[in-house]
């Protein structure tokens, strides 16, 4: 009788090609397209949805903004009127103790 070969033990969102960070005093976890997300909401101003995908070569950011909120990260958005389209625009307040926005 043959013996089956096991894939070996899957060690759970903590052990593949995640970036740790911190914020606002707590520990998150991210793949490399929240980091990315995270980074450019957390970097300043106000991004739609357009704006990060054209930055981020990625086709819908809302999914990843999605998945931050889930997560516990304050994903902060604003709708926004221009040229008689609705949009929102997304962005991370920075820690309140590091005297930035």
């Amino acid at each position: 009788m043959k013996q089956k070969q096991h894939a070996p033990d899957a060690q759970g969102k903590h052990a593949g090609a995640y970036t740790r960070i911190f914020h606002k005093g707590k520990e998150f976890f991210l793949n490399n397209t929240e980091n990315s997300v995270f980074n450019l909401l957390t970097a300043g101003g106000r991004l739609a949805t357009f704006d990060i995908a054209d930055r981020l070569n990625i086709p819908d950011p809302r999914s990843t903004i999605r998945y931050l909120r889930k997560m516990g990260i304050d994903v902060g958005d604003v709708w926004v009127r221009e040229n008689r389209m609705r949009f929102k625009r997304y962005f991370i307040r920075k820690e309140a103790g590091d005297g930035r926005q």
